[in-house]
C-alpha cells in the first residue's frame, strides 16, 4: 500500500499503482472517520474531516457485520483436505498473503524469509516460520498451533519436510506462490506441485454466506459514498479535492485502506488513470472508481456523472455502457460461460457505433473480488470458466474516447442458485452534476 506523502502532487493515479501491494496488506474491521492511505493521498486537511464536505449521514453502514469466525477457518481447512483427498493429492501449501489468510485468519507480510502453511491431508496442519518470528506468529494464529521453525542459516524448505515427517508428495502450491518458494518446496522438501485443478482457487472463489454478507455491504457502502461525493461535486474542483472526499466519504462510513481513482473528462478515457490532474468543467464526464475493505473483503464500485450540458454523444455512450451492463447481467447463472458475457456486453457496445472489438472498450467485462481486489474467475475473451453459485465478480463494461471522454459503470455481483444478486442498486440513470 501507497504510503501518503507529505504533500500529495496534482496528479490522477493509477489503480495499478497500489492493486499489487493490496494483494498481502490487511486490516480488519470497520472503522470511524479517518482517512486510509491510498492511490490518492491524504490532504493536508484530513485531520479537520468537516472540510472535506459532511458525510455524517453514512455513518453505521459497516456496523452489524460479522468477520469469519474460528468455525469458519477450521471449515474451510476441512474442505480443502476433502477436495484434496478426491483429486489424490497430498494437502495444499500456501505463501504469505491472501490464500494464507482464507485458510487461517492470520495476515502476514512477504519477505525473503518465506512464511508457509502446510495442509496435509493426514496429520495437523503447521507453519514454517523464521525462528525469530514465532512468538509473533503465535498471537495471530494461536499458540496451540504447530509452527516448525528455522534458524537464519537452515532452509524453510527442509522444515516443511520435517513438519511432514520426512514424507513427500504432490501438494496444490497457491498459484502467487512466489517462483522461488515453488522451486524450494520442490527441491528443498521434495513437494511436487499439483496439475489439476486447484483447490485453492476453487475453494475461495465460492464465497460462503458469511464472506458474501462482508462483500454485500461493503459494495452497498461504497456506493452510497459515491452518491454523497456526486451530490456535493462542483465545477472547478480538481481530481485530487475530488479524491479527498471519496476518501473521506468510504471512511465515515466504515470502510478502511480505501482508495479512489478520480477522472475528469478527457482524462477519463485513460481507463486506469493519467498523470495529468484536470478541474471539472462544463460538459465532462466525471469518472470515479472507488473501495474499500471490510474486515478484510473488499469493494469496487464505478460510477461516471454527466457534468452540465454534456453533448449527446456522450450521454448516449452512457446509456449505452448501462445497456452492455445490463446485457451481461441478464446471462449470469450458473452454467453461464464467463467469456460469453465479456461478449454479450462488448456486442451491445460494437452496436452501439463503439466497435469495434476493443477499440472503445478496452478492457475485460470483469473480474473476482474477495479478499483481493481482483482475483479468479476472470469475465475475458475465451474463459472458459463455468460460473457457480457463490462466485462473485465486478461487471464493467466502458466506452473510452480519447480526448474526449470516458464512461465506465462496475457493480460486485454474485452468483445465486437461479441467477445473479447485485450488490446494491445498478445505475439506471446517469448522475447529473449542475453548473
Amino acid at each position: 500500500m501507497r504510503r501518503p506523502a507529505p504533500r500529495p502532487a496534482p496528479r490522477s493515479w493509477s489503480r495499478r499503482d497500489f492493486l499489487g501491494g493490496l494483494a498481502a496488506a490487511g486490516l480488519v474491521g470497520c472503522r470511524a472517520a479517518t482517512t486510509s492511505p491510498g492511490p490518492t493521498s491524504a490532504p493536508e486537511d484530513a485531520a479537520n474531516p468537516g472540510s472535506l464536505g459532511d458525510f455524517s449521514a453514512l455513518a453505521g453502514r459497516c456496523d452489524g457485520v460479522s468477520p469469519i469466525a474460528a468455525a469458519e477457518y477450521e471449515a474451510r481447512q476441512e474442505r480443502a483436505r476433502a477436495r484434496c483427498r478426491e483429486q489424490g493429492i497430498h494437502g495444499l501449501v500456501c505463501e504469505a498473503g491472501p490464500s494464507l489468510r482464507y485458510f487461517t485468519g492470520v495476515r502476514w507480510g512477504l519477505s525473503e524469509r518465506p512464511l508457509l502453511f502446510v495442509l496435509p491431508v493426514r496429520g495437523d496442519p503447521f507453519f514454517v516460520a523464521p525462528a525469530f518470528e514465532v512468538r509473533t506468529l503465535a498471537e495471530s494464529a494461536g499458540d496451540a498451533r504447530r509452527i516448525v521453525p528455522w534458524e537464519e542459516h537452515q532452509s524453510p524448505y527442509a522444515a516443511a519436510r520435517q513438519g511432514l515427517g520426512g514424507a513427500e508428495g504432490t501438494f496444490d502450491v497457491d498459484a502467487e506462490a512466489r517462483s522461488f518458494v515453488v522451486d524450494g518446496l520442490r527441491d528443498g522438501a521434495r513437494i511436487a506441485r499439483a496439475s489439476g485443478p486447484s483447490v485453492i482457487r476453487e475453494l475461495r472463489a465460492r464465497k460462503s454466506p458469511t464472506e458474501l454478507a462482508l462483500l454485500r455491504r461493503a459494495n452497498e457502502a461504497t456506493q452510497a459514498a459515491l452518491h454523497a461525493v456526486f451530490a456535493g461535486a462542483r465545477i472547478g474542483e480538481g481530481e485530487p479535492e475530488i479524491a479527498a472526499k471519496v476518501h473521506a466519504a468510504l471512511a465515515a462510513a466504515g470502510l478502511v485502506e480505501t482508495w479512489a481513482l478520480v477522472l475528469a473528462g478527457p482524462n477519463a478515457s485513460f481507463p486506469h488513470g493519467t498523470s495529468e490532474a484536470r478541474a471539472l468543467q462544463d460538459g465532462d464526464t466525471l469518472l470515479i472508481d472507488a473501495g474499500g475493505a471490510l474486515h478484510g473483503y473488499r469493494s469496487d464500485i464505478t460510477r461516471t456523472a454527466l457534468v452540465g450540458a454534456v453533448p449527446a454523444e456522450t450521454a448516449r455512450a452512457w446509456t449505452i455502457v448501462r445497456d452492455a451492463q445490463a446485457a451481461a447481467f441478464a446471462r449470469m447463472r450458473p452454467g453461464a460461460v464467463a467469456g460469453l458475457l465479456d461478449a454479450a456486453a462488448r456486442a451491445t457496445i460494437v452496436d452501439g457505433g463503439h466497435g469495434p472489438d476493443y477499440r472503445r472498450f478496452t478492457h475485460r467485462l470483469g473480474h473476482g473480488i474477495g479478499l483481493q481486489v481482483h482475483e479468479w474467475p476472470y469475465l475475458v475473451r475465451e474463459a472458459s470458466t463455468v460460473l457457480e453459485a457463490g462466485m462473485t465478480m465486478s461487471v464493467e463494461p466502458g466506452i473510452y474516447v480519447p480526448g474526449s471522454f470516458g464512461i465506465r459503470l462496475e457493480d460486485i455481483v454474485a452468483i445465486t442458485d437461479d441467477g445473479v444478486e447485485i450488490f446494491g442498486e445498478r445505475a439506471i440513470e446517469a448522475p447529473r452534476i449542475s453548473i
